[in-house]
């Protein structure tokens, strides 16, 4: 008897796995680099961005471009933190310091920004093949941009209900 209740148990435990992957996402999401580049190109084609512009890979990931040509935000994210992995290009990022106010509007209760740069700071040259990790309430910057425009991969995922505030 022993047994089958055992028996019962897993066969239901598995029953209830394939079930839940189910209706929910998939167990992995796959966007070509061909249509990360369109949606990239054609984002830049329509607007032009201190943001830069980006393309959602799932929620929390996206690829974004920042454009030399346009003036960068210093940002900072109370509740989350960010990974970068740099995909092409090269430029110089400041994280640390401090905002410089006066601060920008922003929509956003996660994105805290200026235009105004950072008064200190650790400046980095980063390039192709680079990842950082920005903890949350970190000011960071792209202060220069070689080129065109760099392109990175970037997470952010919200770790805090309490803001965060490196300043």
């Amino acid at each position: 008897m022993k047994a089958l209740h055992t028996a019962v148990f897993i066969l239901s435990a598995i029953n209830l796995g394939s079930a839940a992957q189910e209706p929910g996402a998939p167990p992995a999401i796959y966007k070509p680099a061909a249509d990360i580049i369109s949606g990239l190109e054609n984002a830049a084609a329509s607007s032009a961005s201190a943001g830069g512009w980006s393309v959602s890979i799932s929620p929390g990931v996206t690829v974004r471009r920042r454009s030399s040509a346009v003036g960068q935000y210093v940002v900072m994210h109370p509740w989350s933190i960010e990974v970068y992995r740099i995909l092409e290009g090269s430029g110089t990022l400041v994280t640390g310091g401090l905002l410089v106010l006066p601060l920008a509007e922003s929509n956003n209760p996660n994105i805290i920004r200026s235009q105004n740069g950072i008064d200190g700071g650790l400046a980095r040259q980063v390039s192709a093949g680079d990842i950082l990790v920005l903890q949350p309430g970190t000011p960071h910057w792209f202060s220069s941009i070689d080129g065109e425009s760099i392109t990175y991969m970037e997470t952010r995922i919200r770790i805090t209900t309490h803001p965060v505030q490196y300043q």
